[in-house]
């Protein structure tokens, strides 16, 4: 049933309220001694720590039509979650992690890389249940992410792009630039635009280049970059692929801490249980 002002107690009427405050319940005692249940009317109806959101589902039809096999691969979506601040600040969300930091894909999976993040968060006071401030790297009250390859998991310090490889092990099955011919990007395009957040969409051969001559360039704490970035979504090439870890960070946020933000993905063979499914049998 759903409860609104028409429910009102309203005694010309004859209506009673179906909550009332600190009510007496009779509970079937033959002794006939109520209990009071503790509701406050004033709070009752409130709704406390609203984290609704709108979620936005789109058709692959609409994106990949143009691959012959675009509507039996499955998606695997790698995204980010929390806000900007410390674990007090944060609270009761969490600090930012890349989601799920710890990803397991069969080899005709396809990764979905992208993230959401704002220019205006604001948490001064009053804070909420957490605590008031804004820690984190780059420009106040902006969240901004890349994704860099490294060495192992205990290592906060990204490769350099000649002894990368997962860029050199995937493949680029689709891309949200707009301006840029994703079929003709390599590597080290991929490599560019993953670590600028879009800033740039490749090396030399796209308008959004990174070896552009004049213009404003990525600042070093992508504070110029999107806070937001559709991504792309990479296919491995199983080949070289399988059976192995790819370790990555975020150069901005992941601050040596718990503060870290860091994942790793792993190519597991075809015949692994997890990539028997049903429909590939």
């Amino acid at each position: 049933m759903n409860t609104n002002v028409t429910h009102n107690k309203n005694a010309a009427l004859g209506r009673r309220s179906p909550v009332e405050q600190n009510p007496n319940v009779n509970i079937g005692s033959k002794t006939n001694h109520p209990l009071r249940l503790a509701i406050n009317t004033a709070q009752f109806g409130r709704t406390f720590q609203d984290r609704s959101h709108i979620i936005l589902l789109r058709s692959r039809k609409n994106y990949l039509t143009s691959r012959s096999d675009y509507d039996s691969r499955p998606i695997r979506n790698l995204n980010v979650r929390g806000k900007r601040g410390n674990i007090v600040q944060t609270f009761p969300s969490v600090e930012y992690d890349f989601i799920p930091n710890r990803m397991e894909v069969c080899p005709d999976e396809l990764i979905h890389i992208q993230w959401t993040g704002s220019n205006t968060h604001n948490n001064g006071n009053p804070a909420g249940d957490g605590q008031a401030g804004d820690a984190g790297e780059g420009t106040k009250g902006t969240d901004r992410h890349n994704m860099v390859q490294t060495g192992e998991s205990n290592i906060n310090f990204p490769l350099p792009y000649e002894q990368t490889t997962i860029w050199k092990d995937t493949g680029m099955y689709w891309t949200s630039f707009a301006n840029t011919n994703s079929s003709a990007l390599d590597s080290r395009d991929i490599s560019i635009a993953m670590a600028s957040s879009g800033y740039y969409e490749c090396h030399t051969d796209c308008t959004k280049k990174a070896n552009k001559q004049s213009g404003t360039m990525l600042n070093n704490l992508l504070n110029n970059a999107p806070a937001s970035f559709e991504g792309a979504m990479f296919y491995v090439r199983p080949a070289t692929a399988t059976g192995k870890t790819y370790q990555y960070i975020c150069t901005r946020n992941n601050n040596f801490t718990n503060r870290s933000q860091k994942g790793w993905i792993k190519v597991l063979a075809s015949s692994h249980p997890k990539c028997q499914r049903a429909d590939t049998k």
